[in-house]
């Protein structure tokens, strides 16, 4: 299979949260009225799976560009233990507030078994229109006392808020309870992962699942500073590295050599390409919103851009957690 830059169809999610932010912010064409809370940009669950949108391999699923790809698209990461792609990447638009909610570490899922998996991610904030979330359990409080707050509805008053603004970004690892606040867009980056057990659903009716949860949450404070930050460098984590970056015109920007690397736009006001030294789709063009996948194998893939532009560069490291694997 010939390797290049590869876009992907989104994959749409109806939410009760949900709402028509990205057609205002992107440009999307969103399914018709309908509340869309999360867009899967780059996917590979049973939930859900991404298609190549452009050149020779458009409407390949991502499942089959790894199994038959490997280590040219991968690098030294490897992929789940089912063949898998290993990173899961969305957007979402909070036009009200989530559920309070939270995902299992390695451990959690050891101990729930079935279907469970890790889930660690993080959110780099688009958009807030004076919007908040929340993030950890206040310091001192006690798995009892949260208990007795989930019960009593009260346990808003036990979590950390945050105001959050555009370009402010926040780490979740495993574990840490949390929320979108109404009115905040966001791009999140994740382990490929769905297991969410909610604390509590604000009185919206649906299910939450309070055993799952008390197993999950660790109960220290979250920190504020993400590991691995320093420079362009947002976050490092065993499972994937986050960085935000910039380009001017006139000036490209190399895209790591012999790594597998997402690049999500966030802002252009002009032309974007992700260029390499290959001839399959040398040039692929792309606008705020966009991702593109570039495989570890291409030659001299770059940023070159019309227009000051930023994006999130999402790296797969060259080995990764056994909690990546289950």
């Amino acid at each position: 299979m010939e390797t290049y830059p590869y876009k992907f169809a989104p994959i749409y999610k109806e939410k009760i949260w949900g709402g028509r932010n990205l057609d205002r912010l992107f440009g999307r064409e969103l399914p018709a009225g309908r509340p869309i809370g999360e867009s899967w940009e780059l996917a590979d669950l049973a939930e859900g799976v991404s298609r190549v949108s452009n050149g020779p391999a458009r409407g390949t699923a991502l499942t089959d560009l790894t199994r038959q790809l490997g280590p040219r698209l991968l690098g030294g990461a490897p992929a789940m233990a089912d063949g898998r792609f290993p990173l899961l990447l969305k957007l979402l638009d909070a036009n009200d507030i989530l559920s309070l909610q939270v995902h299992p570490d390695a451990a959690a899922v050891e101990a729930i078994g079935g279907d469970a998996a890790l889930k660690t991610e993080c959110w780099y904030i688009l958009e807030s229109r004076d919007g908040m979330i929340y993030k950890g359990v206040l310091l001192d409080v006690s798995a009892d006392q949260f208990h007795q707050g989930i019960e009593t509805d009260t346990v808003d008053k036990l979590v950390k808020p945050y105001g959050v603004s555009a370009g402010d970004f926040h780490y979740l690892p495993a574990g840490t309870v949390h929320a979108l606040g109404a009115g905040v867009v966001v791009a999140e980056v994740q382990t490929p992962s769905d297991t969410t057990y909610r604390v509590t659903d604000w009185g919206r009716g649906r299910e939450i699942h309070v055993e799952r949860s008390m197993q999950c949450i660790h109960f220290t404070e979250a920190d504020d500073i993400a590991p691995g930050a320093d420079g362009e460098t947002l976050l490092k984590t065993e499972f994937f590295t986050v960085a935000h970056r910039k380009a001017r015109p006139g000036h490209a920007a190399a895209i790591p050599a012999g790594r597998c690397v997402a690049v999500m736009m966030l802002e252009t006001q002009g032309p974007v390409e992700v260029r390499h030294a290959g001839p399959i789709e040398p040039a692929v063009a792309i606008r705020a919103g966009d991702t593109v996948l570039v495989p570890a194998c291409l030659e001299n893939a770059e940023i070159v851009t019309g227009a000051d532009c930023t994006w999130l560069e999402v790296t797969l490291p060259d080995k990764m957690g056994a909690g990546t694997t289950g």
